[in-house]
């Protein structure tokens, strides 16, 4: 490489008595000359280049690190000792670039960097194109929830199943990142539907509402898996490790015991069968939400007369049984299970909530 020896010859007498706006422009030479050739060289060259480099980074000006970071960032064959300098350089100006884009970084790097710097770099690392699990779990570990929302969101980044679990416990208390949990594919089914259970109303709220379909989807299948296991759980709590009842089973219990005026298994039963937490039956009755309790009941799939006894055990007979029929007969089952949906997610719901979503 010819060009590169008056560069070379240059080096000596600019570290020794050069200024450092001069080293800077040395600097910008040699990178420059190794840019125009990096396609061209082997191995041996980049040493050199290294080495050139090496020598010049601790004794620039900052403006001239800067513009280094972003010239070597993408480059597949930059000098790897002059990366790790950059990589590790507490100025995130300087380090950013080099975490976020430079395949020249190793894992080893990475978790180094990751242990050490602060919340600045680990948003870096989180941005690279493609992360492994030893790095995912060491910036889940440090990093903020900041931090934690976009190593979530980026597709590249495989997590490990304590990386995951990590996430899914913060995600319970931030809608955001439950949000962008929810729409990765590597999540495994059970722990989502943990998450889910464990979640906090705003961020079930905000799954509820996501705009994307898949998110809304997921969230669907999570409620009704832990429904499904509520329902176990009652059922074996209740009857016992030897009594199975099928859902037509505890259906016809639920109407037996509605029409014997059972107020608290009905509403137990009621709960297990509608699929919804029996904290939320009760909230309805305290505020005594006649309409919701027909809405649980269609949802159940009960008929009419079961229905209203099951209005009459926890609420009293309707003031008029008339337009209660007609509510009940024009519920569709699309608008009960909405409405379920909705209710799963709340402890409470209001009427006005009640009459927007029917």
């Amino acid at each position: 490489m010819p060009a590169a020896v008056p560069l070379i010859e240059e080096l000596s007498s600019v570290l020794a008595d050069g200024s450092a706006d001069r080293r800077s422009e040395v600097l910008r030479r040699v990178t420059d000359l190794f840019l125009a050739t990096s396609t061209r060289i082997g191995d041996e060259q980049v040493d050199l280049f290294d080495d050139v480099m090496e020598q010049l980074v601790g004794t620039v000006e900052r403006y001239a690190l800067v513009r280094l970071g972003l010239q070597l960032a993408p480059i597949g064959n930059a000098p790897r000792d002059t990366i790790g300098r950059l990589a590790r350089h507490d100025d995130i100006g300087i380090a950013g670039p080099v975490l976020e884009k430079s395949p020249r970084i190793t894992d080893a790097l990475l978790v180094e960097i990751a242990r050490s710097k602060g919340q600045s770099h680990l948003a870096a690392i989180a941005a690279r194109r493609h992360l492994s699990e030893v790095v995912t779990d060491i910036v889940v570990e440090r990093g903020d929830i900041a931090v934690t929302r976009k190593v979530t969101a980026n597709p590249g980044a495989r997590f490990s199943e304590t990386g995951l679990q990590t996430v899914a416990a913060r995600a319970c208390g931030d809608a955001e990142l439950a949000e962008l949990f929810a729409g990765r594919t590597d999540v495994p089914p059970d722990l989502f539907c943990t998450m889910v259970r464990d979640a906090g109303e705003i961020v079930r709220r905000r799954l509820a509402t996501s705009a994307h379909p898949a998110v809304r989807t997921r969230l669907d299948h999570a409620i009704a898996a832990i429904g499904d296991q509520l329902v176990h759980a009652r059922l074996h709590a209740h009857h016992g490790p030897a009594v199975r009842l099928d859902p037509d089973a505890l259906k016809a219990r639920l109407c037996e015991q509605a029409r014997s005026g059972e107020r608290g298994p009905v509403i137990e039963a009621l709960a297990a069968v509608a699929d919804v937490p029996a904290i939320a039956v009760r909230n309805l009755i305290r505020q005594r939400s006649a309409d919701a309790l027909l809405i649980l009941c269609k949802a159940a799939g009960l008929g009419w007369s079961d229905a209203k006894a099951v209005l009459a055990v926890t609420l009293g007979e309707p003031d008029d049984p008339r337009a209660a029929f007609q509510h009940y007969v024009g519920l569709s089952a699309e608008v009960a299970q909405r409405v379920v949906r909705f209710i799963k997610l709340r402890k409470s719901t209001s009427r006005s909530e009640l009459d927007r979503l029917t």
